[in-house]
């Protein structure tokens, strides 16, 4: 092959320097991409603890209302001790429920 020829009217050398660039990475250029890394590593991290205190909180509001509603059923459970305690209450509930009559008594039944 042959060289490529140059253009005619101007020197093989050039009498200005040239200014490279180096390709390299500074010192400072790496202290600020390690800096700019360690933000966004503690920007995560904040962003990851958040996100577990909201589902953790969330979380602790299902158990209260869980809590409440057990705290509800437990009081109607009292109630109904309480009333299963008297005799009177017990007998509406054999009429009702179990259809028992007392000896002697006379059931109508009534059709609709």
């Amino acid at each position: 092959m042959k060289p490529a020829k140059r253009p005619k009217g101007k020197p093989a050398v050039s009498s200005f320097p040239v200014q490279r660039r180096e390709n390299r990475f500074t010192f400072y250029r790496l202290l600020s991409m390690v800096g700019l890394l360690v933000i966004l590593g503690l920007v995560l991290l904040v962003g990851a603890q958040s996100l577990q205190q909201y589902r953790l909180q969330q979380e602790l509001a299902d158990y209260e209302e869980t809590i409440k509603l057990f705290d509800n059923r437990n009081e109607e459970l009292s109630l109904e001790i309480e009333r299963l305690q008297d005799p009177g209450y017990l007998e509406v509930l054999a009429r009702s429920r179990l259809g028992l009559v007392k000896p002697g008594e006379i059931i109508f039944q009534l059709e609709e």
